[in-house]
């Protein structure tokens, strides 16, 4: 019998990543998020109306802690750092993002 006759099995295991929920600034236009030790950019974006940010990262960045970074575009504030955040692992089958 062919394969590709044969019903698609879904891997359900739980498969860990970081989660990043953040609460930005209303004055916060942009936020990036960067490997601490090679500065690597993991994730950007705009943050949204409310503020509430949510994004997914490799679990062994979010162990070893990753930079936060809000920006203003119109430059009246200066940006923000956090800096050696660990974010909590949790399964990706069943995180919530929001949309």
């Amino acid at each position: 019998m062919s394969d590709f006759l044969l019903p698609m099995r879904f891997d359900t295991r739980p498969h860990m990543i970081g989660l990043l929920e953040l609460d930005a600034d209303p004055a916060a236009e942009r936020f990036a998020v960067l490997e601490r030790s090679s500065l690597k950019l993991l994730w950007q974006g705009e943050v949204p109306a409310g503020g509430q940010v949510k994004c997914l990262v490799r679990a062994s960045y979010a162990l070893s802690g990753v930079l936060v970074m809000i920006f203003d575009d119109n430059q009246e504030y200066n940006a923000k750092v956090a800096d050696g955040v660990t974010l909590p692992l949790v399964d990706s089958h069943t995180v919530n993002l929001g949309y």
